[in-house]
């Protein structure tokens, strides 16, 4: 069995649905599961679908309450 391939910034992005900027800046930030491969300052990202999917996927688990929003008793659980 073969480990799972590292992918680009550009792959992430178009498997997100998103601009390639924002995945980058999503890396930087630490908000997306991502492996630096550079020693320099300016930095190559590269990720595992599976670590990005996951990620996502217990992000949306997660419930979301916007502040100052009310949430009905027999809601919370």
């Amino acid at each position: 069995m073969t480990p799972e391939p590292f992918v680009t910034v550009k792959e992430v992005a178009q498997f997100l649905r998103m601009a390639p900027r924002t995945v980058v800046r999503m890396a930087r930030e630490g908000r997306i599961p991502a492996h630096p491969v550079s020693g320099t300052t300016r930095r190559t990202w590269r990720f595992r679908l599976s670590e990005v999917s996951n990620h996502f996927a217990s992000q949306l688990s997660k419930p979301i309450i916007a502040a100052g929003v009310q949430v009905p008793a027999e809601r919370q659980q």
